[in-house]
């Protein structure tokens, strides 16, 4: 019974210690658009798009919203972020359709899978009731699936501690071109 009640506190003890840490953003520029991004959505009118931001985990989840009656394309060629180290990286093309949204996170989520292999080892197992190795035994070797993680990082992931980010983000709209540019800074919260 102590056991299960000192469990909880080690775990929570274990991630104090290893340094788990929350982080805000807050866009600076331009600066009439400017406040604080938290957990709760934050919603920005940059004309004609608008620009619903929220802390996800440890990226700030964008979603661009098209409430126009034209189809509005983002420019992967001319947009990019600049890192607090001064690298550019590029952002992804995105078509978004007449009163619709697409979605961006910064940085990108990197693409993550798991896939199963085999394993071998050693252990020590139970039988089933009606086996004859019924009752603890010891198996000397055994056969079994193991996940294996994959992390596949490309041109358009980067990570992002803390200190600002620019973005320029490039539009197309019948034919005419306009860009929105962001500065956006985070920092731990408060």
């Amino acid at each position: 019974m102590k056991a299960n009640f000192l469990f909880p506190i080690f775990l929570l003890s274990i991630l104090a210690v290893s340094g788990c840490k929350t982080y805000d953003y807050r866009v600076v520029e331009p600066a009439n658009l400017a406040q604080r991004i938290t957990k709760q959505p934050v919603t920005l009118h940059y004309d004609p798009l608008e620009y619903r931001m929220a802390r996800s985990g440890g990226f700030l989840a964008m979603n661009i919203v098209n409430p126009t009656d034209d189809r509005i394309v983002l420019r992967g060629n001319r947009s990019y972020v600049i890192d607090p180290q001064g690298e550019t990286h590029p952002i992804r093309d995105r078509v978004i359709g007449p009163h619709s949204f697409t979605r961006m996170s910064v940085p990108p989520v990197p693409l993550r899978y798991q896939t199963m292999g085999p394993y071998w080892g050693w252990g020590v197992g139970m039988g089933y009731p009606f086996s004859p190795f019924y009752g603890a035994f010891y198996n000397d070797f055994y056969y079994g699936p193991d996940y294996i993680n994959y992390e596949v990082t490309t041109q358009y992931d980067w990570e992002w501690k803390t200190g600002p980010a620019r973005l320029r983000l490039a539009y197309d709209r019948d034919g005419k071109s306009f860009d929105h540019n962001f500065v956006i800074i985070r920092e731990p919260a408060k």
